[in-house]
């Protein structure tokens, strides 16, 4: 077999392949030969059919099968003889020649994964939060929790800030519709802030059963560059108008809750447990994230095409686009949103890998346990999350991935330059993120910052 290599620039390759016609031949009489015991014809006695007829009959078949399979197991060895990694399956692979008699000859064109030579660990910075959970904290909480079960009063009366109003919107551009220009029974709550302001503001004042009709305006840095800095003209119907009522912090709201002993104090004891629970996962992922972001800053590599666009399309598909919706507007529209992310997350996994092979970083049981424990113990069963986790194989591989990169990022904070910063719940909590990714229904269209 000979194998050679091209260089296509960047991480792509072109492996070229040429195995000798003898290996083919011998491949494609013996399979024949094994057919002449098996193969049943009229007039022939069981493996009795001659080879001239087998090979007349089933000659062209199993050239192509041999030849498939010598394909793929020519591809692995020329792979291993020139110690290249593919990142992928080969983009595609390309015979030449493969006409009987003639050496097969074939190309095939694939990414390797990069060569890393991980640095400058020592140069990574982190601000560790130090904070805890205060009374001020739970009492804030606990108004949370009010807030997740408000419940909601139509009233008579015109709409005001905090009132839920829903309608049914039609939109027009210059008289045209435009993508998402219409939705049926949307609920907007006035002053949260998740609609375009023009569209909120025209909502303020109306009452149920009235017709309103208002410009909005589409920020000049909107998602949806068609409706970029344009005024469209929108028409509503007020199906609804209702007030917010908040429930009273009683033996009802507490027990709703699954706290059966200590009332009031009961349900802010549970809670504050919660809320450090949360916290100190709150804290490790803040240290996480900057870990990785110094890691990824020392340690610029180029990744794969391919496994940038195999993440695009996990990322999508966890985000509730559907996976075989192959349209190509829907992909731009993916990589658009997930491009970033998916080079990250790629680039990263990368760098752990290397940093697990070269530094022999072995799972650590005891921490699984610890990830498993801590999932367990926000549920009421915490034996039966234990044992599903325990009888689910991938579920549990998953854990043990976590707690992997756990040990990876404490052993390059070991390395890095770490300090304390003073910090709060909230903040820690509520770091700033990116918008919501849009589900893409009509009404998404509305919300500020996407399209």
């Amino acid at each position: 077999m000979q194998v050679s290599v091209e260089d296509l620039g960047g991480l792509e390759r072109r492996l070229n392949v040429q195995v000798p016609a003898e290996q083919i031949d011998k491949e494609v009489q013996n399979r024949l030969q094994s057919l002449t015991r098996r193969v049943r014809l009229d007039g022939f006695r069981p493996g009795k059919v001659p080879l001239k007829v087998v090979k007349r009959m089933y000659g062209p078949q199993v050239r192509q099968e041999v030849v498939g399979d010598v394909l793929q197991s020519s591809f692995q060895d020329a792979l291993a003889e020139q110690e290249l990694r593919p990142a992928g399956r080969p983009s595609g692979i390309e015979p030449k020649v493969v006409e009987e008699g003639k050496d097969l000859e074939y190309s095939a064109t694939f990414e390797v994964l990069p060569q890393i030579d991980i640095r400058d660990l020592e140069n990574i910075q982190v601000e560790r939060p130090v904070a805890e959970v205060t009374e001020a904290d739970v009492d804030n909480m606990i108004d949370t929790l009010r807030k997740q079960r408000t419940q909601w009063n139509q009233v008579e009366r015109p709409s005001q800030e905090s009132d839920r109003v829903t309608v049914d919107f039609e939109g027009k551009l210059d008289g045209e519709d435009f993508p998402g220009n219409q939705g049926s029974d949307m609920q907007v709550v006035l002053g949260s802030g998740r609609m375009l302001p023009d569209f909120e503001q025209g909502l303020r004042g109306v009452q149920t059963g009235q017709e309103a009709e208002f410009d909005v305006t589409f920020p000049e840095d909107y998602q949806a560059k068609e409706l970029a800095g344009k005024t469209a003209h929108f028409k509503v119907q007020v199906k609804a108008v209702e007030e917010s009522v908040l429930p009273e912090v009683d033996d009802a709201f507490v027990q709703s809750f699954g706290v059966e002993e200590g009332g009031i104090e009961g349900l802010r004891k549970a809670v504050r447990e919660n809320m450090e629970r949360e916290l100190k996962e709150g804290i490790q992922n803040a240290v996480k994230r900057q870990v990785m972001d110094g890691l990824l800053k020392a340690n610029d590599i180029t990744v794969p095409r391919v496994m940038v666009q195999e993440e695009i399309d996990r990322l999508a598909q966890q985000a509730g686009f559907p996976a075989e919706q192959a349209d190509a507007q829907i992909q731009e529209r993916k990589s658009q949103l997930f491009s970033n992310e998916a080079q990250r997350r790629v680039a990263l996994g990368l760098l752990i890998s290397k940093l697990v092979a070269d530094n022999q970083i072995k799972p650590d049981q005891q921490r699984v346990m610890e990830r498993l424990q801590s999932i367990a113990a926000t549920y009421q069963d915490t034996s039966e999350v234990l044992q599903w986790y325990q009888q689910t194989p991938h579920a549990l591989e998953g854990l043990q991935a976590l707690a992997l990169e756990d040990q990876v990022v404490d052993w390059l904070l070991e390395r890095a330059q770490v300090s304390e910063r003073p910090s709060s719940f909230e903040q820690v909590m509520r770091p700033a993120s990116a918008a919501a990714v849009p589900s893409g229904g009509a009404d998404e269209q509305l919300h500020e910052g996407q399209a």
